[in-house]
């Protein structure tokens, strides 16, 4: 057998566009691929990422909280910096609340000492580092001044007064948040900031009426992770560095948990992409095997001629390889190096744990691999079909046509909603825990655009095959467009296939990741009932001036299953989370019945008897069950049994205005970590993959189309030359070519779209992590998508209508005759 390879490289160049398709598709079969392995492990750093937003930096690293007798505070101390054995330390110690003087009349204070406390201060008088920093709360108190001793000269002398910490803390302090943070609304609590005093030596001095019972916290400061990898190996190590205090006090471990969701996410991520990464591979290897037909139809004398000279298939497939082999494994690479630099474009988080370029790596070398063998496969079996058994037909090839490949996936389809019914992700009854990701229940939406796909190609092919018997000449333009795309059939209905599935496929990543984002943001809305909220005295009646027209004063009271809210109707859309119903104003003049309370007078604490007629669905913080009065029919304010103000600001606002106003709070919360986000970004997260898959076919689809275009250039040359001649205006072979390409771009458009519209309806609803919350998640407005989807389609229309008009008017109609 001859192995004909020396002129194989200089051939290749002969024919540039199949170099070009063959390298585009290698590199959209590589980044796919690529793409897949680091968005799943991208999902893991950004758990991780998204968990340290919600926990405080400094306590990610186990730590240790204990006490002592404050006689004893030294060298308690010093055992446990002997026991951290060397490791960077950071230790707090704090006494309990006293009652002091400061050179004038007693206030309550504590005293606490933390190495470079004083670095995390703002100084508002003062500010020399030899003695006590004293808080703005008591120095306004009892009238502390810079310069003054406080029992009877016994402490150092003040030198500073400091702002007070307050919510939310920056991260050097919020692990010290019980210790620093005053509660100045509960006497049984820690009621008063700190005073700092000026070294750990005069801390231990100080006088025993003050000492008494001494917290310590001991912390350990590190970097943050930022791969699942480094959370691992910090939850391991921090476990053993902190295993020796153990029988000291109590061992605090913030990460445990955020660990193991980390490591569920990307697995969850991983698992729910991989059928789809599946599908997308072989929808590339289909490529690739068109492809290299295509070559074997441009290389049909040159390989019936090797032929002739002895070369057998296999020595024909190996030709096929030695040409398009570069391309495919320069598009393969090229691909690999475009998931890489687009991660941030597609994937949650640009951080990846070592080893993952070489995963992606091998997973791209293995695709490569299997793209040369297709290849050289399909090369082989075209040369054996047509040089040894031509008379034989396209048996497989009508068998694999003619099986019902709709009604299989269809079946997979029902079995799928099934799934999603009994066990796909709106099982999870407790906010914050993770989904369980069933894959078969996140493929459903896909399989009905699959089915969608498959059913659309099959009438299209019956289409085409009766199109013969269309008669409308008196229409050229349309009788010419129909007899084109019947010429072309196979090519057509592969394109309406991958357009139909790349339409779809973006359709449902976008509906399905943007529920889940407006999910997330709605849900936690109505759970916290505003942007920040700080509970306050009853006595507070009026917001302070800077908040006003961004906040307002509501009531809570709970007795037993039974919740109601006391709101200012003047002020409550201020600062209240914008119910999604869209609640009329004047509702709130008068007591209203939320969701499913009973239909019957009911009493509680602090409120008038109770049975309104007005009714509405929902509402902030009270969900789907409740009531809501009016302040004006409370009679006695502090019979309610808590008091908040509610915000649209961010919370360091709301409490910047309060501690200027001077109102004391506690219970802060703020929407945005108000709920677990976790379940639904890994939702959003792998949806979002799905719409990068749908671009990289609808690139596929493009592309078909164009190459499809162009291979047919001598046959369009032709028959637009001969229509030119015998009188077919310039004008109406473009609106034929615009019509044949725009009625297969629109129909992948319209049944892309309407497939998505049906399947997302359906489960856009039960894609809900927490169901118990409102609202359910809704389908998003579609019009932005399908504007773009339209734009993008009438771009590639024109190109592609364009590039066949061209192929026309360039054309010689002597050389065509004779080629």
């Amino acid at each position: 057998m001859q192995v004909p390879w020396r002129a194989a490289p200089r051939a290749a160049l002969s024919s540039p566009l199949t170099l070009l398709v063959s390298l585009v598709t290698a590199l959209l079969l590589g980044f796919v691929v690529a793409a897949a392995v680091m968005h799943s492990a991208a999902s893991g750093s950004a758990a991780v990422a998204h968990q340290q937003g919600r926990l405080c930096a400094e306590a990610l690293h186990p730590s240790v909280e204990t006490d002592a007798d404050h006689r004893e505070i030294a060298s308690a101390v010093t055992v446990f910096t002997d026991l951290a054995q060397g490791h960077p330390t950071l230790i707090g110690t704090y006494t309990r609340e006293r009652r002091t003087d400061f050179g004038g009349a007693t206030t309550l204070a504590k005293f606490g000492y933390r190495e470079g406390a004083t670095d995390h201060l703002r100084v508002i008088e003062g500010g020399a580092g030899d003695g006590l920093w004293v808080p703005k709360s008591i120095a306004d108190t009892v009238g502390v001044r810079v310069g003054g001793r406080g029992l009877g000269g016994r402490l150092p002398p003040v030198t500073a007064i400091y702002e007070d910490v307050r919510d939310p803390l920056p991260a050097w302090w919020c692990s010290e948040r019980h210790f620093v943070v005053p509660n100045a609304l509960d006497r049984d609590e820690l009621a008063t900031a700190v005073v700092w005093m000026p070294s750990f030596e005069s801390f231990t001095a100080l006088p025993e009426e003050v000492g008494g019972r001494t917290d310590i916290t001991i912390r350990f400061p590190t970097a943050q992770p930022r791969t699942v990898d480094e959370a691992r190996a910090l939850l391991a190590e921090g476990t053993a560095r902190v295993e020796p205090f153990e029988g000291f006090g109590r061992v605090v471990s913030h990460l445990a948990l955020p660990v193991r969701n980390a490591e569920q996410t990307a697995v969850n991520v991983r698992s729910a992409i991989l059928g789809l990464v599946l599908i997308s591979v072989l929808i590339g290897l289909a490529g690739v095997a068109t492809v290299a037909v295509q070559w074997a139809q441009r290389r049909h004398r040159e390989l019936r001629l090797l032929w002739v000279r002895g070369s057998g298939p296999a020595a024909l497939g190996g030709r096929a390889v030695l040409e398009l082999g570069l391309p495919l494994v320069v598009g393969g690479v090229a691909g690999l190096g475009a998931a890489r630099l687009l991660l941030p474009v597609y994937a949650p988080s640009d951080v990846l744990p070592p080893g993952t370029a070489t995963g992606a790596a091998l997973a791209v070398l293995a695709v490569v691999v299997l793209a040369l063998a297709v290849t050289a496969v399909t090369a082989a079996l075209r040369a054996h079909r047509s040089f040894q058994v031509a008379t034989r037909g396209h048996r497989v090839r009508r068998v694999l046509t003619a099986l019902p490949w709709e009604l299989v996936t269809a079946g997979f389809a029902v079995w799928a909603w099934g799934r999603v019914q009994n066990s796909g992700l709106a099982t999870t009854d407790s906010v914050g825990s993770l989904p369980r990701v069933d894959a078969a229940a996140l493929a459903f939406p896909l399989l009905v655009v699959l089915t969608a796909a498959l059913l659309a190609t099959r009438l299209a092919r019956w289409a085409l095959a009766a199109s013969h018997r269309v008669s409308l000449w008196s229409r050229p333009t349309a009788q010419l467009a129909i007899r084109r795309l019947a010429a072309a059939a196979g090519p057509v209905t592969g394109v309406l296939l991958v357009g139909v599935l790349a339409v779809g496929t973006i359709a449902v990543g976008t509906a399905i990741a943007d529920s889940q984002r407006t999910a997330l943001e709605d849900k936690s809305g109505m759970f916290t009932g505003a942007n920040s909220v700080a509970q306050v005295h009853a006595n507070l009646t009026e917001v302070p001036e800077p908040l006003r027209g961004s906040a307002t004063i509501v009531g809570f009271v709970t007795v037993q299953d039974r919740t109601a809210l006391v709101v200012d109707p003047r002020t409550f859309r201020d600062g209240a989370f914008p119910a999604p119903f869209g609640l009329d104003p004047a509702l709130l003049a008068e007591p209203l019945r939320v969701g499913d309370a009973p239909r019957r007078e009911v009493t509680l604490r602090g409120l008038p008897p109770l049975d309104p007629s007005a009714h509405v669905p929902s509402f902030p913080k009270l969900g789907t069950s409740g009531w809501v009065v009016p302040v004006d029919l409370v009679e006695n304010r502090r019979e309610i049994g808590s008091w908040y103000v509610w915000s649209s600001r961010p919370l360091g606002e709301l409490t910047g205005a309060l501690a200027a106003a001077g109102v004391p709070y506690r219970n802060v919360t703020e929407k945005a970590k108000a709920v677990q986000g976790l379940p639904f970004l890994t939702i959003q997260w792998t949806f979002g993959f799905v719409t990068a898959i749908g671009v990289v076919l609808a690139a596929v689809a493009s592309i078909a189309l164009l190459m499809a275009v162009e291979v047919r250039r001598r046959q369009n040359a032709v028959s637009g030359a001969f229509s030119t001649r015998m009188g077919l205006r310039p004008a109406a072979l473009l609106r034929s070519h615009l019509l044949e390409l725009g009625v297969l771009a629109a129909a992948a458009v319209a049944i892309g779209l309407t497939a998505s519209a049906v399947s997302s309806g359906f489960t856009v609803p039960r894609l809900d992590p927490a169901p118990r919350l409102t609202p359910v998640p809704e389908v998003p407005d579609p019009v932005p998508l399908l504007v773009a989807t339209v734009v993008g389609g009438v771009l590639v229309v024109l190109v592609a209508a364009w590039i066949a008009v061209r192929s026309v008017r360039t054309a010689k109609i002597g050389e065509l005759i004779r080629g």
